[in-house]
């Protein structure tokens, strides 16, 4: 049995070809709610699955968009993906995700294909301090950095959406110095990428503000040469910094950790050191992924805006007349839960 064609569609809908056309391409200003309701119908009916490659030869307008993230490993970048793909489904469009180890070579050869298979642009959420790469594909598609703040001319042709990440843990620093710790850590793989840098900043300049000490404790991830940035050993990473963090010169009695997935392992880690949260030890993390809310003890944090970020972003390649130009920065928002509390007397 042949594929139905959409001169099927429209003999069974019992309308012509261009209704349908338009119908598919979202040019139902001045279509009937019935008549559209004929075609859903007629679509659905003979399992009618448009010519994507064609429609885009026509039109000019690509079904697909890409998205690069770090790892797959970090829950976050799985709920990105999906964002993505929810937002870019209301474009009737697909996306392609794959996973870069902010590796600027992987990332080109990985975009070249994209655009080989027809995608009409790039999200990218590597945050990389060389943005180089990206501004160069500029030239062939739109571009959208997530996780990277405007903030001079180097990315000035690249579309930035983004997360206050010095917001993010001045936030948190905030929260712990409200419930009377004076000795804050904050715990990071290897600060590389723009988007840590940024969250060092903010912890430095909260907990200078506010005259307590902060210390800042540094992961090794060096024992993945592959993997020097640790998106896929976060949660281990996590776990072997809580004896560094109980042995630290300060002697904190909270940290914050650079993502939900560290803090998770810094709160097993804890635990098998004998210490109890939030009794002995305070914990917050960024990202609110859906684990944190079902850590033990829940997991305060700072929330990601992810879907509005997402909207964003996809808005930004699939529709770029009607998004504001530059850059976007989202506000985190503070989650308390019960991994935080007074530091122990």
């Amino acid at each position: 049995m042949s594929e139905p064609k959409i001169q099927d569609v429209a003999r069974l809908a019992g309308v012509s070809t261009t209704s349908i056309s338009n119908f598919l391409n979202n040019r139902m200003e001045q279509m009937r709610p019935d008549t559209q309701r004929k075609i859903q119908q007629a679509i659905e009916q003979l399992g009618y699955r448009p010519n994507n490659a064609a429609r885009q030869l026509k039109t000019g307008v690509a079904s697909m968009v890409g998205l690069l993230v770090p790892s797959l490993a970090n829950q976050f970048f799985g709920s990105l993906a999906c964002a993505v793909e929810t937002a870019a489904a209301r474009h009737h469009c697909h996306v392609m995700t794959f996973s870069t180890f902010r590796d600027p070579e992987r990332e080109r050869a990985v975009m070249a294909d994209l655009l080989a298979y027809g995608a009409q642009g790039i999200i990218t959420g590597s945050a990389l301090n060389d943005t180089d790469h990206l501004v160069a594909m500029t030239a062939r598609c739109p571009v959208v950095a997530f996780d990277i703040k405007r903030s001079d001319d180097s990315h000035e042709r690249i579309t930035t959406i983004s997360v206050d990440n010095v917001a993010a843990t001045t936030k948190a620093v905030e929260h712990l110095v409200a419930l009377g710790h004076r000795a804050i850590a904050l715990v990071t793989p290897p600060p590389y990428t723009l988007n840590r840098q940024d969250r060092v900043k903010g912890f430095q300049q909260a907990t200078a503000a506010a005259g307590v000490s902060g210390e800042l404790v540094i992961a090794d991830a060096t024992e993945a040469p592959t993997d020097l940035h640790g998106d896929t050993q976060l949660f281990e990473l996590g776990r072997s910094a809580a004896a560094r963090l109980l042995s630290a010169t300060s002697k904190p009695t909270a940290a914050i950790a650079i993502n939900d997935m560290m803090a998770i392992g810094i709160g097993i880690g804890l635990k098998q050191l004998g210490k109890r949260l939030p009794q002995d030890f305070s914990l917050i993390g960024i990202d609110d992924i859906f684990f944190s809310a079902a850590n033990d003890p829940p997991l305060t944090t700072l929330r990601q805006p992810i879907q509005a970020m997402a909207d964003a972003a996809v808005q930004r390649i699939l529709a770029p007349n009607t998004a504001t130009a530059g850059g976007e920065l989202f506000a985190p928002e503070l989650i308390v839960r019960a991994s935080t509390a007074a530091p122990p007397k």
